[in-house]
């Protein structure tokens, strides 16, 4: 049973390249696998092309909102070899989250996590995608109850759960082979969010450009939906919702066309009257504007900006997700930016107005120059105090100074063999290290 609700009006690829056939199967793959995820947000795309243009990393386009995106799925090197499925993707992810937001801004690193998460808990339950273009194939009989859609997912999820527990395999990624420096592997994965977006010709001149391009391409007229397919999708929508609603409790919010990022939206009110700290005073008499040298000689009070973070911040440079007790990138090493939610008195507060019982509240806080003189005086030398404001930087390069360096190993005065520091005698002619 089919009904008039496609998602992807058409598709477009170009039929002068080589393997043209299945370049249009990847396209109907990545529009089946992200169906759920636009259904559930009321999303709509006019047309998902196949552009090749000569900026070699360019990697996918959103025109207009979704009227149409357009996605790499060659390699610049060689127009036969395919990009791995993965990273079309994640590709197509990221230009969806364009729909609603066109800047990269926190806002829509918040969505493109959001539709990422969406999409893993989709392979979790077991959703390969639709119809001819998944795994099972399903012939004739009538459309299938919205009841026995919800029963055949739950039971395929707990089949999945069941086979794959205690049974030492990991879905998805790569296994991390042994010696493998996590580190790396984390700047790996914020290298390729830094080349995705880097990759995206969303809002440039030159995206317009290719835009026109992409029009060239042979057109393909998307089927209808088919109603059974619907249903079965609906049902993993309620599966993922139900496991996210355990997740945030109450503070959950369900991701919708109004609300597309769902419970990682963070709205914050405007300030009221009671968020003002009451060393404002609204009666406070004008004075004249000071002058920007004794503007310069006042004690700056930095006690706004140590509040901390409730929830994992995203790094400016990198747009690393870390935790809230992270001081600096744990990729990069950037220091982490003020939070969001915090209220200046200087930004409040007109230059001709001054704050009453200012002096009183100054007077009880040390200035700036005046902590880190005392500090440096009362433990001078010692390498792991954390100075009050100091960059994260400079306080590990304090903590590597004060470690003691130890020689890597040394070299057997018979046999020339080297050995590491741990190992007392050569393993090739047993002679002994002449010191420890």
């Amino acid at each position: 049973m089919r009904e008039l609700d496609p998602l992807i009006s058409e598709y477009r690829h170009e039929k002068k390249r080589p393997r043209e056939a299945e370049a249009l199967l990847i396209l109907r793959k990545v529009a089946s696998l992200v169906k759920p995820i636009m259904r559930q947000r009321a999303w709509r795309v006019g047309a998902l092309c196949e552009f090749y243009p000569q900026q070699r990393n360019l990697l996918g386009l959103n025109v207009n909102s979704g009227q149409k995106i357009c996605l790499r799925l060659r390699y610049p090197s060689d127009q036969r070899q395919f990009l791995p499925i993965e990273q079309v993707l994640d590709t197509m992810l990221h230009e969806l989250a364009h729909n609603v937001i066109g800047p990269h801004n926190q806002q829509f690193h918040a969505l493109w996590n959001q539709l990422r998460d969406e999409h893993e808990e989709l392979a979790r339950k077991g959703y390969t995608g639709e119809g001819f273009l998944s795994q099972g194939k399903r012939l004739g009989g009538q459309r299938i109850p919205l009841d026995e859609a919800r029963r055949q997912a739950r039971a395929a999820a707990e089949q999945r759960r069941v086979l794959t527990k205690n049974s030492g395999k990991k879905l998805g990624g790569t296994r991390v082979l042994r010696g493998t420096d996590i580190r790396k592997l984390r700047a790996d994965a914020a290298q390729r969010r830094i080349e995705v977006t880097q990759g995206c010709a969303s809002g440039t001149d030159r995206g317009t450009e290719l835009a026109e391009e992409a029009t060239h391409g042979f057109r393909t007229q998307a089927e209808e939906d088919d109603a059974n397919e619907r249903a079965i999708m609906e049902a993993f929508i309620e599966l993922i919702q139900e496991e996210e609603r355990e997740k945030y409790e109450s503070s959950y919010v369900p991701p919708s066309q109004e609300n597309p990022a769902g419970p990682r939206t963070k709205s914050s009110p405007p300030p009221t009257a009671s968020d003002i700290p009451p060393a404002i005073s609204k009666t406070s008499p004008a004075l004249p504007k000071e002058t920007p040298s004794s503007t310069r000689n006042e004690t700056v009070d930095l006690s706004a900006d140590n509040s901390s973070y409730e929830t994992p911040w995203s790094c400016p440079m990198c747009t690393l997700e870390n935790p809230s007790t992270f001081l600096c990138c744990d990729v990069c090493a950037a220091e982490r930016p003020p939070p969001t939610n915090t209220l200046s008195t200087s930004t409040s507060v007109p230059n001709n107005i001054q704050p009453a019982q200012s002096t009183s509240r100054n007077s009880k806080k040390r200035p700036l120059t005046l902590d880190r003189k005392e500090e440096k005086d009362e433990n001078p030398g010692d390498p792991f105090l954390f100075k009050n404001r100091t960059r994260p930087l400079d306080t590990l390069k304090s903590l590597d100074r004060g470690v003691d360096k130890k020689p890597l190993g040394w070299v057997c005065t018979s046999c020339s063999s080297f050995m590491e520091t741990q190992w007392w005698t050569c393993s090739c002619c047993g002679t002994m290290k002449p010191s420890s």
